[in-house]
């Protein structure tokens, strides 16, 4: 067929379809206006609590709305009952609300079956809409022309398809309808008791916007007898000890010990540092592997306990090292830790535990600090160091600390019983209060409970939560306790499961981080101590005993399922699945789950040897012919999953969860590719396989139209397929050196790039970049000069930028020199040799980098000028100078210069002198010079007295140190002369 024949017929095709799809779609024009006008006269109804009301129905509101909007011309038959649908479920989410902090008050069985009934009738609901979308959707067919005729021939389907959502939707309304009347009829829900009034959730988030650091909390007062104890126990050199730290949940075991970890007298004892945090049912082997990884120990690449110890071994031998497990461990797992360890006199093991526990073997020696409740004095100590705010006006802070002691100290101690987990809770409850009415209120209510004291204050906590907080709240269940989690992942998490809508302005993101600052500002969970060397790193954890309430309130509303034990749940109905059974991983993923929408798995990386291999390939070879099955040792506990097994659990899952939304596997083998079906699980928006061995991603993910997030860290995946890079949701990619290519699609909505690298060959250009224009985060490796002009083009329009990592051969000076776009940077680092330094020195770069907070360098070769020019950055708190990063022997700090930096380090080699001038460093408050010459001379002259106790705390520097006065070194000066 000719050119013009061919234009000829696809013009004709086209027309032909414009007046079908008139006629099928122009039914009611009206429709998409009356829907929209509709939602906005509802909406005020979402402002009317209740954990289930927001993690089941609100969401469901919000798909409702998409649908209709999204079809409303071509849902004539479905018009009418998807408003109703949607008008119910909203004013059952206002009830919902209402109901559920009241059945703390009154607890009914009727209740119960009401708020059951609800629940099963907005599931059938989600699964309706959700087939829906993934019968109708077009987006999976990567042409035009495909699409058209797939759209022409599948008319009749597609209509079919809205009628049954039309009768699904009837159905659910008719099933809402028989519930309400059952409710009014039988007088079930809010008859009885009337004089109840449950707690109302608060209506505002209450902590002002700020830094995650400034939320940060001190360590626990009133322990410094106990903190004596275990420093002086820790400093002790003559033998070799188990440190036990034992007490009830919740009374602060972590915080001590993890307070006395950080102090810079401890870490100058110990030659070697580690600390381990796991969850529950962890095993010694993956104990010792968290400790190894600590230790900076990454040469470890076999999972054999032998080869763990052997690592350890010559890691630790003959140096004093500390090391601190916390989490439960049973008794076998402990003795095989302590075996795995070398003996080493002054050494030290720290365990914390709930309960005494049994003497370690005779080679070391056992300390036991116990530690119990506060007395009135300390709970009122606690209390007030942790209600106050640091952004409130003082005088108001002198009103709550004079309240408490005049008229709140017995309230609150009665409340709490001393029990530190609890009076920080309460602190945290009532800091978002209005003093003194509303603390009243508090405290009325509390004394109207009958349950255990701690229970009562956690209940109050949740249901005080304003109502958009508490699904992201409940998320905590999902995940294992005892864990450090990312809040960047946490956040996206949140985001793909629908909890998080633009608002006021901000995006889904920031959105998230402000909800997580509110509930570290309450102190339901903790932010831990960052390294400012670890930027977009930040981590929480949530205590274990607010963790199990959380699991309770999930198992009320089936929020998610957990298999962290030889039972597995019943899985055909789970919305969540949550694996944390580590002995057997792939279990659950035997059961069909069609209603799943997210699931998720924590686990380490499952390491093999080649020997390892060798013998899987004869395993392998023995049993082709079977069927598939775990594979189990003669105790029950999973070995190891065949590559092959664990490919058909996943394609399994991918073919039966067709309405998953979130997939996060960590630790779990699912083979060298992804299975070629992850293309068709069109409603995924997350979608995480880390710390396996996977190597391929199918070009079938270009089909995930809807996915924001990808991570595949800690895996072997260099390259993603092209389709891919042209998904235009997309908002997070995280990996390790990327290839990135030189033409990508239009990612207008992508904020992180973590990391990637040009591609070889092709490199890029500058387009590449260019249009991701809301870019935050960006992470670059392997940047060579071939690339640099792109890079640089890039920058002038990356106007949003707040983290840049760059390592390479080559760093161009644009970084520090680009005017206007970098105006919002505030972490940088850089590895590689940066080119055209004088044009930075001639530039005025407080301007170019106002809010430049942290700076790394390695490997640049500045210049003295150069870091003069650093000095007038005016909000620069953290400097790392490692190795190669600075050209000259001598370094000087100049009086009046970094005056906010509160943190230096140092590591080179090369330097002989270190001059300090008075009046410099004014704020500092942390200074490390690592890897240092001999040679070294650290000359401060004039008066600096913050600089010399830094110093003086490091016993080896301290003798480096001279001194000298103005006059000394002027009447030097003159000498010379």
């Amino acid at each position: 067929m000719c050119h013009a024949c061919l234009i000829s017929f696809q013009m004709q095709i086209a027309n032909s379809i414009k007046g079908v799809v008139f006629i099928y779609l122009g039914w009611h024009r009206s429709l998409a206006i009356c829907i929209v006008g509709r939602w906005c006269e509802t909406e005020k109804l979402l402002q009317a609590g209740g954990s289930m009301a927001e993690a089941i129905i609100g969401p469901l509101v919000v798909k409702l709305q998409e649908l209709a909007v999204s079809e409303a011309r071509a849902m004539v038959a479905v018009n009418d009952d998807i408003r109703s649908l949607r008008d119910k479920l909203m004013w059952m989410q206002a009830f919902l609300r209402d109901a559920d902090p009241r059945r703390r008050v009154v607890p009914d069985e009727a209740s119960r079956v009401w708020l059951h009934q609800t629940r099963d009738a907005a599931f059938d609901a989600e699964d309706a809409v959700d087939q829906y979308f993934l019968l109708v959707d077009l987006s999976r067919y990567p042409s035009w022309t495909r699409t058209i005729i797939r759209f022409i021939a599948g008319l009749t389907t597609q209509i079919r398809v809205r009628r049954n959502l039309s009768s699904k939707i009837n159905a659910i309304n008719s099933r809402l309808e028989n519930i309400i009347k059952n409710k009014e009829a039988y007088k079930q829900i809010g008859d009885t008791n009337k004089t109840v009034v449950p707690w109302r959730a608060s209506t505002a988030i209450s902590v002002a916007p700020t830094k995650l650091d400034n939320l940060l909390q001190p360590p626990l007062v009133s322990r410094e007898d106990k903190r004596g104890q275990l420093i002086s126990a820790l400093l002790d050199s003559t033998h070799q000890k188990v440190i036990s730290v034992i007490g009830p949940s919740g009374v602060g075991k972590s915080t001590l010990v993890r307070d006395v970890y950080e102090t810079l007298e401890i870490k100058n004892h110990f030659v070697e540092q580690a600390l381990a945090t796991f969850p529950p049912y962890s095993s010694a082997s993956d104990i010792l592997k968290l400790i190894l990884r600590d230790l900076k120990e990454e040469d470890f690449t076999l999972s054999k306990m032998e080869v763990t110890k052997e690592l350890l071994d010559k890691k630790l031998k003959g140096k004093q090292y500390l090391v601190v497990i916390d989490g439960e461990v049973s008794s076998t797992e402990w003795k095989n830790i302590l075996g795995a360890l070398p003996n080493v006199a002054g050494s030290k093991v720290v365990r914390m535990s709930k309960e005494n526990l049994e003497d370690p073997p005779t080679n070391y020696e056992h300390v036991v600090i116990s530690l119990n409740r506060f007395d009135k004095i300390a709970t009122t100590e606690l209390f007030q160091q942790r209600v106050c705010k640091k952004e409130s006006n003082p005088e108001y802070n002198k009103d709550i600390e004079d309240g408490v002691r005049n008229k709140y100290q017995q309230d609150i101690f009665d409340t709490t019983q001393g029990l530190p987990l609890a009076i920080v809770l309460l602190s945290g409850l009532l800091r978002t209060k209005e003093f003194p009415v509303e603390w009243e209120a508090v405290f009325d209510h509390l004394k109207s409970k009958q349950s255990k004291r701690l229970d009562s204050i956690l209940s109050l906590c949740f249901d005080d939560l304003p109502y958009d907080i508490k699904s992201c709240f409940l998320y905590f269940a999902a995940l294992p306790t005892n864990m450090l989690i990312e809040a960047q992942d946490l956040v996206c998490m949140w985001m793909a499961e629908g909890f998080l809508r633009p608002k006021e302005g901000l995006t889904m993101e920031k959105v998230g981080y402000r909800y997580l600052k509110e509930l570290i500002a309450r102190h339901l969970i903790n932010l831990e101590p960052m390294d400012e060397n670890t930027p977009e790193e930040e981590l929480v954890t949530i205590q274990s005993k607010v963790h199990a309430f959380l699991q309770i309130e999930a198992q009320e509303v089936n929020f998610v399922e957990i298999h962290n034990s030889d039972d597995i749940p019943p899985l055909s109905a789970a919305r969540r699945l949550s694996l944390q059974n580590r002995m057997e991983k792939y279990a659950a993923l035997a059961n069909p789950m069609p209603k799943l929408r997210s699931i998720l798995s924590n686990f380490e990386k499952e390491e093999t040897s080649k020997e390892d291999e060798v013998a899987d390939d004869e395993e392998e070879a023995k049993v082709q012919q079977s069927p598939t099955c775990l594979h189990c040792s003669p105790h029950g506990t999973t070995t190891k999953c065949k590559e092959g097994d664990a490919k058909s659990y996943l394609q399994q899952l991918l073919q039966t969860s067709k309405f998953l939304r979130v997939i996060n596997l960590q630790g779990l083998e699912v083979g060298d590719k992804l299975p070629d079906e992850i293309g068709n699980v069109v409603h995924l928006q997350y979608l995480a396989v880390t710390s396996c061995s996977l190597k391929e991603v199918p070009p079938s993910v270009g089909r995930l139209s809807s996915l924001q997030t990808l991570d595949v860290r800690d895996t072997e995946v260099k390259e993603l397929p092209v389709p891919f890079w042209e998904i235009r949701t997309l908002r997070h990619v995280f990996g390790h050196r990327l290839i990135l290519p030189k033409r990508v699609g239009v990612l207008k909505n992508l904020q992180t790039l973590d990391t990637v690298k040009p591609d070889a060959k092709y490199g890029w250009d500058r387009n590449t970049l260019s249009k991701m224009i809301q870019l935050r985060s960006l992470f670059i490796w392997e940047l060579s000069k071939g690339h640099e002009k792109g890079l640089v083009a890039a920058l002038k329009k990356l106007k949003y930028l707040v983290t840049l990592t760059i390592h390479g051969d080559s760093i161009p000076s644009a970084v520090f020199t680009t005017k206007t776009s970098l105006q919002r940077l505030e972490v940088m680092e850089l590895d590689g040799m940066l080119i055209d330094m004088p044009r930075v020195v001639d530039m005025d770069i407080k301007s170019c980098l106002p809010n430049l907070l942290l700076l790394s360098l390695e490997n640049t070769m500045v210049s003295q000028d150069f870091i003069n020019k650093l000095a007038e950055l005016p909000f620069l708190a953290s400097l790392t100078l490692d190795g190669g990063s600075y050209k000259d022997e001598q370094l000087v700090l100049s009086a009046g210069g970094f005056h906010s930096l509160r943190r230096l380090t140092v590591d080179l080699e090369e330097l002989k002198k270190l001059e300090i001038h008075e009046s410099a460093l004014p704020k500092l408050a942390d200074l490390d010079i690592l890897i240092h010459s001999n040679d070294l001379k650290i000359v401060i002259l004039g008066k600096n007295d913050v600089v010399e106790k830094l110093l003086h705390e490091d016993k080896i520097l301290s003798k480096k140190i001279q001194r000298t006065t103005r006059s000394e070194r002027t009447a030097r000066r003159i000498g010379v002369e």
